[in-house]
């Protein structure tokens, strides 16, 4: 489904010379696939995702959805079957706009409406976005986004994020600035929608826990290189001293 082929990408470091962050890299990720990327600092995690969406472009290599090929498309042509979710509870969402504004733009993401036209979405639809999120959004549809807690600002990037029901969803450790109890929150939340709508998902996490409990496959990079890439049964069985073994071993 997404087929990432021959991937290679480089970045000047500070004294002009090149830093290699991948050389080669191959992924297939099959269509409906949940799976945790995990490594250390540096090893290219959100890298990956930059090039996936378009934000960096690659020095070499393919990019492939479906048989569509995504290599040279830039990255607002790619919004349209891509959607992300990053660790800052703000980028996903406009702070100034209410709740009910933003998930009105969501819901026309790609359409050429003027803003007025954009908000003429019923109440009862836009609340119906909301249900079974516990973290209470639904009270607050008429409040500007940046009076929201950052626990519900995470919610409102992930619903925006999903509601088109993209291809592809990419969560940048976008439970990274939250709190244990609200981090928890998100990520069942997180389950629930993708599991909903099956969409192909690649997360980027820090948390050992979440990356063994959730998705269906979980990855580890190394200075640009797959050395762990497990599902099913033996993602189920996995555990996280076993990971642990896996960072020492590639430090």
């Amino acid at each position: 489904m997404l087929k990432v082929q021959q991937l290679s990408k480089s970045f000047p470091n500070p004294y002009g010379e090149p830093n290699t962050i991948f050389s080669n890299l191959s992924i297939d990720i099959k269509s409906g696939d949940f799976v945790s990327i995990i490594g250390s600092n540096g090893t290219g995690k959100s890298t990956l995702l930059n090039i996936i969406s378009g934000v960096h472009s690659e020095s070499s290599g393919d990019i492939f959805l479906g048989d569509k090929e995504l290599t040279s498309l830039a990255e607002h042509e790619k919004t349209g079957f891509i959607s992300r979710v990053f660790q800052n509870p703000s980028t996903g969402t406009c702070p100034t706009m209410t709740v009910r504004e933003n998930l009105s733009l969501a819901l026309n993401k790609g359409s050429l409406l003027n803003l007025k036209r954009c908000l003429r979405h019923e109440t009862e639809l836009l609340e119906s976005l909301l249900e079974g999120i516990s973290l209470e959004l639904k009270k607050y549809m008429d409040v500007q986004v940046k009076y929201l807690s950052g626990g519900q600002r995470q919610a409102l990037s992930l619903i925006m994020a999903t509601v088109s029901d993209p291809k592809v969803l990419l969560l940048d450790e976008h439970t990274a600035a939250l709190d244990p109890k609200t981090s928890d929150e998100v990520m069942e939340l997180t389950d629930r929608m993708v599991k909903a709508k099956g969409i192909t998902t690649l997360m980027v996490t820090h948390n050992l826990r979440h990356a063994v409990k959730y998705g269906n496959r979980l990855i580890m990079l190394h200075k640009g290189e797959v050395i762990l890439d497990v599902s099913g049964e033996d993602k189920k069985a996995i555990t996280i001293d076993e990971i642990l073994k896996k960072f020492e071993y590639s430090v």
